[in-house]
């Protein structure tokens, strides 16, 4: 398996060999290699808020898991998550995503 693997990164371009380094060293994040603006991060936060309020929870769980894929180094996402979590009914995960955001902040 790790043959296979090795073989994969040699097919890859140097920049995309640079990219997979920067996520792998947590020097950047896919929104920034994506060019995706805070404003749009704020953008897509509103959009999970809204589904989450009005009880489109599933919907809601796939953007906020999405935004926190791209930039897991937000809070917000993360309390986010751990609010849904809390109305799933769901307190052991719940409270995860609520000590990584906590984590964040301190």
């Amino acid at each position: 398996m790790q043959i296979i693997r090795e073989a994969k990164l040699k097919t890859l371009s140097p920049v995309a060999l640079r990219n997979l380094d920067m996520l792998q060293k947590g020097d950047a994040t896919i929104a920034e290699m994506k060019g995706i603006s805070d404003e749009e991060m704020r953008a897509g936060m509103r959009a999970g808020r809204t589904l989450m309020e009005a009880g489109e929870n599933e919907a809601a769980a796939e953007v906020l898991a999405g935004l926190a894929l791209y930039d897991p180094y937000r809070a917000d996402v993360w309390q986010a998550l751990g609010e849904l979590f809390q109305r799933l009914r769901q307190p052991r995960q719940a409270r995860l995503f609520e000590s990584l955001a906590r984590s964040m902040v301190n």
